[in-house]
């Protein structure tokens, strides 16, 4: 007698959902070129740091400039706009394609599919924003000898949780737009806004205010008070502030489709 296929996992599950949209994105020209601007940063970086070691070495001193925190900042731009060419068409297609319905006849609850939508974002908007902080690390800790290997660990630890929360932010903003709606553009156009209101809200009540509530200023924010040292007020702000996006966008899109995953 033939035995009846298992169920799959949650993980099995979620990784399916989270593969079909990297998959699906991967094939559209935009998010391809979006890629390509993603990991021309690190490459710079990489070029730049040895020029610097270079000129370093034919002066006999520091010349006093420390590229990091501006490629780092800078590498949050592309990504962005990587996280939203992935997130912000997926759930509106579906959406707008009137097949969610075939997502409750499988073993696929909401949230289970929220969460792969969000982590088809999420996951590589972190990795490639740690990419390059890890580069740095490495460098400072082999070449140029400047860091510790214990160091050299910290600060690998801390631009993990800096990419991580910024990466989950990202994918909040874009898929949480993207189940508001039917349409990619609409979606695009209301992920955009949480990169320009919420700071500009902030900053007409309370100018003088160091807080940037906006996910990519939040991340400029959140390595500011992790680098050198670290404030742990502000980096504190700055975490809570990238996982209420992140927390925003998956209820969003949970009670989204929770209401039209109807068989």
């Amino acid at each position: 007698m033939k035995q009846s296929a298992r169920t799959p996992s949650f993980w099995q599950v979620v990784r399916a959902i989270a593969g079909r949209e990297i998959a699906l994105g991967s094939k559209r020209k935009l998010v391809r070129l979006l890629f390509l601007m993603s990991i021309l940063p690190p490459i710079i970086l990489t070029v730049v740091i040895l020029v610097r070691m270079a000129v370093e070495s034919q002066l006999g001193g520091d010349l006093g400039w420390d590229p990091m925190m501006n490629f780092l900042k800078f590498q949050a731009v592309p990504v962005a706009l990587l996280a939203l060419g992935l997130g912000a068409p997926g759930v509106a297609r579906d959406r707008a394609e009137d097949v969610m319905f075939l997502y409750a006849t499988r073993p696929l609850l909401p949230w289970q599919y929220a969460l792969g939508k969000m982590l088809a974002v999420a996951v590589p908007a972190a990795a490639l924003m740690l990419f390059p902080g890890l580069l740095i690390a490495f460098l400072r800790m082999t070449v140029t000898a400047q860091i510790s290997a214990g160091e050299a660990a910290l600060m690998c630890l801390k631009l993990l949780l800096i990419s991580v929360s910024g990466g989950l932010a990202y994918a909040g903003v874009a898929v949480g737009a993207s189940a508001a709606v039917k349409r990619a553009r609409w979606a695009l156009l209301i992920a955009l806004t949480f990169f320009v209101v919420p700071d500009a809200i902030v900053k007409m009540i309370w100018y003088w205010s160091e807080i940037s509530v906006g996910p990519k200023s939040a991340i400029d924010l959140f390595l500011d008070s992790s680098f050198p040292g670290i404030n742990p007020s502000l980096a504190g702000i700055s975490l809570v502030i990238l996982l209420a996006y992140g927390g925003l966008g998956m209820f969003v899109t949970t009670q989204r489709v929770k209401r039209e995953m109807i068989p």
